[in-house]
């Protein structure tokens, strides 16, 4: 029987290791956007830009510096989205088992689903990437830097929402607790 969400991603060395890796790869990819933005490019230009001159004026100006770094960018973004999506997996697993304990069953079957969150995050940022790669390769045309931004787009979506619901989850068992709490 599937168990939803799986107990591993609770664990709290599976959250610390993931925390860790999270901090580790997120310090490579600031390196990598630094250098690209030494190039002409920022990340946003990069990412978002959704329409082919858009794409192909950022492979131009990357050069074949920038574009080395682009790549090393995307090769950093990997470990760095599995981990970071499954933080954010974990972080409203967390918020799901705390609500629960508190009596907020409401909230905390929401917390549930929200799990999945972190792991669409992940999904869209891989497609974003994956556009991304095209976009290196010196393909600019349609749908790679649409599907580049709209990824990113739902990247942060479900990013938000699942920071949203671990912060004021925990909020909300909290409150539950303490009103609970003999006095």
């Amino acid at each position: 029987m599937l168990r939803w969400p799986p107990t591993w991603l609770t664990n709290l060395g599976v959250v610390i290791g993931l925390g860790l890796l999270v901090l580790l790869t997120s310090l490579a990819v600031g390196a990598a956007v630094s250098s690209m933005a030494e190039h002409g490019v920022s990340v946003d230009e990069f990412q978002m830009g959704g329409t082919t001159a858009k794409a192909q004026a950022a492979y131009e100006e990357l050069g074949e510096d920038g574009r080395r770094d682009a790549w090393r960018f995307l090769a950093w973004e990997l470990p760095y989205l599995v981990s970071f999506g499954l933080l954010l997996s974990a972080s409203c697993a967390f918020a799901y088992r705390r609500l629960a304990a508190a009596g907020a069953h409401r909230f905390a079957q929401f917390a549930r689903l929200a799990v999945a969150f972190g792991l669409l995050s992940a999904a869209s940022d891989l497609v974003q990437n994956s556009a991304l790669a095209f976009i290196l390769g010196g393909h600019f045309g349609q749908p790679a830097p649409r599907l580049a931004e709209v990824g990113g787009y739902f990247t942060w979506a479900f990013g938000v929402a699942a920071g949203i619901v671990f912060v004021s989850g925990w909020i909300v068992a909290a409150l539950r607790s303490r009103e609970a709490a003999p006095s």
